[in-house]
């Protein structure tokens, strides 16, 4: 019985993921790559240990009670336009894990490279690519310089108007 019920959990998981990164011609599935297995370990970091019990929940309502899997892919898309009405934070917590867990996926990042896009997928130690700058005095200087330097010393404090503290405090 309980294998069942994981495995119900992760049909609703994959089916999921699919109607938010179906895949084309060049991308895959966000299921093909899994990223939905990613997702849920994502989701367990950033909500608690049951951290998928309420995206299942969420979306278990939007489909009013039917599985996700088992709806056609128009009745699919409509459930998740309805959980992410209904529950718009939780629903904007689950696509930024997805999409974190999707971009990391060597599959994808090698069709983000066929696309033709330097794609460095681990910047750190090499950095990004940098154009090369001319260190002469003067040259690349804006034209009009804003700002200047203040040594910390010479910072005198400012009075704000009432209004802009009453704001200061709501915030």
């Amino acid at each position: 019985m309980a294998d069942t019920t994981v495995s119900t959990r992760a049909d609703q998981l994959r089916s999921l993921v699919d109607v938010l990164l179906p895949g084309d011609g060049h991308f895959p599935a966000a299921s093909a790559v899994g990223a939905h297995g990613m997702l849920a370990e994502r989701l367990r970091e950033r909500l608690g240990g049951d951290g998928v019990d309420p995206v299942l929940a969420a979306l278990d309502e939007a489909a009013v009670g039917m599985s996700l899997a088992a709806l056609t892919p128009d009745e699919r898309f409509v459930a998740a336009q309805r959980f992410q009405e209904r529950e718009p934070v939780l629903f904007a917590v689950l696509l930024n894990a997805l999409y974190y867990s999707y971009y990391q996926s060597p599959l994808v990042i090698a069709a983000v490279r066929g696309l033709g896009i330097v794609y460095n997928d681990a910047p750190q130690p090499l950095g990004y690519e940098m154009a090369p700058f001319d260190p002469a005095p003067g040259v690349g200087v804006p034209a009009h310089p804003r700002g200047f330097y203040l040594a910390t010393g010479e910072v005198t404090r400012i009075e704000l108007p009432a209004a802009a503290q009453a704001t200061r405090r709501e915030q």
